[in-house]
């Protein structure tokens, strides 16, 4: 967009009524009317150029919009804006700034929360996955550990019944007799 220098705006009018009337002797416009009015032309402004000649009287602006009016093509007319209107347009420019701005911070703050709300949602789901990969391991590993133990543990205990198996003999073979020496009786085999 280029850059104008403030108070001076262009507006562009078509064959027909231009809808402008001015101070006799002067370019002010004092009221607006049909196509004036619709580009929003102010009284209190004043005509500059109009097609690229410029105004210096009310004449010379008549003549000129007399002769694009005719022609039956568009046309442009600068108008140097009145000090209360120059006043509300800086102020609206710095109010449309300011929203600008409040957007934007909104916008970075809103990004900011999604990429932390992402990352989050990365880590939690890099957790969860490293939780099931050290369950389904510690599974695996249970169930190794297990079928070892049990393989152990059979080996193991069979090991043992058969001592006591060997070492019970060899007291039946000796007789109840030292098993009653010690104190204890036998029951009668009847």
């Amino acid at each position: 967009m280029v850059e104008q220098l403030p108070g001076f705006t262009k507006k562009e009018f078509a064959m027909g009524a231009h809808g402008l009337q001015w101070k006799a002797g002067s370019t002010e416009i004092e009221r607006v009317s049909c196509q004036a009015r619709l580009l929003g032309v102010k009284p209190g402004w004043t005509i500059s150029t109009i097609n690229g000649v410029q105004i210096m009287d009310s004449q010379n602006a008549w003549w000129e919009l007399l002769k694009c009016k005719k022609s039956g093509q568009k046309y442009e007319v600068w108008f140097m804006k009145d000090e209360a209107s120059i006043r509300e347009d800086q102020m609206k420019a710095e109010a449309e700034k300011e929203k600008k701005r409040k957007a934007l911070e909104e916008r970075k703050r809103r990004e900011e929360m999604e990429r932390k709300i992402q990352q989050d949602a990365e880590k939690k789901r890099a957790d969860e996955l490293a939780s099931k990969k050290a369950e389904y391991w510690d599974k695996q590993n249970a169930g190794v550990a297990g079928t070892e133990a049990a393989a152990s543990s059979s080996a193991a205990p069979a090991a043992p019944a058969e001592a006591p198996a060997e070492a019970a003999p060899p007291a039946e073979e000796g007789g109840g007799e030292e098993q009653a020496a010690d104190g204890e009786k036998e029951p009668d085999a009847a």
